[in-house]
């Protein structure tokens, strides 16, 4: 790109229990995405090339984002972001203090892409997460239960002989050996699972818009054939409707604490 300061350009770090995700914003375009195991110097040069961003917005749902701001600092000014940022949807959950700061940003981006309309995200990560958003309300809760990779962990560990399933495809509904059986178990379950949801929340809200991300979604939601929208980079957007939120309001309405303004070496 070889572009120097550009006032519309901001990075979107997503830390995760596995991998890091990065996200080149201008405007609400993703310039450019990558996921990595770990987030260093070389990596993060690489990744930006000559492009210097405006802000960064950092998040984590678990590790602590402490050790990577002296990385970060020296690129742009940083602003990390927790499950009680301010944020421009209404959030009625009760126990903001618990919320992870992906679901917070699921939300966020589901109040920019359909302000007038219900609206459901389903993350399909280590956990599978429901996030459902109305109109005048905002974000109400949702739901929480093993995620694929996490079922097949649990059958292995919680039982003598059967094996471990990291991936199951999208395998057929009856295995034909043990193997097959949990494979089976494992992708169908969470198809059914997500079709139960979908159906019980469209029977109360019917225009319900439905959105699955995580890197599991495009499959998922060619399973499920019911007209579902797929978006891997939800969260990412998410998180950047709380940055440009908080870029707004750096102190102001939304909901729960402040984000954190994030200087080198700072917490």
């Amino acid at each position: 790109m070889g572009s120097t300061d550009q006032p519309d350009l901001d990075l979107v770090v997503d830390i995760g229990n596995s991998r890091v995700k990065l996200a080149l914003f201008r405007g609400t375009r993703v310039l450019r995405f990558t996921r990595v195991e770990r987030l260093g110097p070389l990596v993060l040069r690489d990744f930006l090339g000559a492009d210097r961003p405006l802000h960064i917005a950092v998040a984590s749902v678990g590790a602590p984002v402490a050790p990577l701001l002296p990385l970060l600092h020296p690129h742009a000014p940083v602003v990390e972001l927790t499950g009680g940022s301010p944020a421009p949807v209404p959030n009625a959950y009760a126990s903001p203090g618990t919320l992870g700061v992906d679901r917070l940003a699921n939300a966020a981006a589901l109040h920019h892409l359909f302000p007038h309309r219900p609206a459901l995200a389903i993350d399909l990560g280590t956990c599978i997460t429901y996030d459902l958003v109305l109109p005048g309300s905002g974000f109400v809760g949702g739901a929480i239960s093993p995620g694929p990779r996490m079922r097949g962990q649990a059958m292995h560990r919680y039982s003598a002989r059967l094996p471990l399933v990291e991936d199951p495809g999208r395998p057929a509904l009856v295995g034909a050996d043990t193997q097959g059986g949990l494979a089976s178990g494992i992708h169908h379950g969470v198809r059914f699972e997500l079709s139960g949801m979908i159906g019980e929340l469209r029977q109360q809200h019917p225009d319900l818009a439905v959105v699955l991300t995580g890197g599991a979604a495009p499959g998922y939601a060619a399973a499920l054939k019911s007209g579902i929208f797929a978006d891997p980079l939800l969260t990412l957007r998410g998180l950047h409707v709380l940055l440009a939120h908080h870029r707004l309001h750096p102190r102001g309405p939304g909901t729960g604490g402040p984000a954190t303004d994030a200087g080198a070496g700072e917490r």
